[in-house]
């Protein structure tokens, strides 16, 4: 064993790393004290939020209790009709369209329209091949009318023209407006 005389000289510490240190310490109890308090604060005003909804709650009278449930139905009762009215087709349309783009000296004489509302046979008399031609191009014309034919024309005794239109209709027709 060897016997040191000399002694020798402890390394000092410089004094940002004791600085630093210091500061590691007061940050880490920090942080400990922080969380630990914030915990406190949360569960303090969880306890507050349940003991307001228990007031609340205890607040309420009964005739206010069935009004709140009766709206509930009622809010379920509009939500359930809110897709059918949207869905809806208004039929009544075709009858305006008809009526707009029909030539003057035409006359309808039947009329067949699926339940659909899509497809349309349409049948008719004028005076004269010129007014069914341009009554032709009234509903090539159209953006509802879709798929025009003309499948039967004749000649009847009288000198009128009768004819039958097949077509079909664009569905945007049938839509309620919003």
């Amino acid at each position: 064993m060897v016997i040191e005389i000399i002694p020798k000289k402890e390394a000092k510490v410089s004094a940002w790393q004791n600085y630093l240190l210091y500061f590691i310490i007061v940050l880490l109890l920090s942080s400990i004290l922080g969380y630990f308090g914030l915990r406190y604060l949360i569960k303090n005003s969880d306890q507050k939020l349940q003991d307001l909804k228990i007031d609340i709650e205890k607040a309420k009278s009964p005739e206010r209790n069935v009004l709140e449930e009766g709206l509930k139905s009622l809010s379920a009762k509009i939500d359930d009709f809110t897709p059918l009215l949207l869905n809806h087709q208004k039929s009544s349309n075709f009858f305006n369209f008809l009526e707009e783009n029909t030539h003057p000296k035409v006359f309808f004489t039947k009329l067949n329209l699926d339940a659909k509302g899509t497809l349309v046979e349409l049948s008719g008399q004028t005076d004269d091949f010129l007014t069914l031609g341009q009554q032709l191009l009234i509903f090539q014309k159209s953006e509802f009318v879709q798929n025009l034919k003309l499948s039967k024309v004749e000649i009847l005794k009288e000198g009128k023209i009768e004819f039958t239109f097949n077509f079909s209709l664009n569905p945007k027709l049938f839509t309620f407006p919003q």
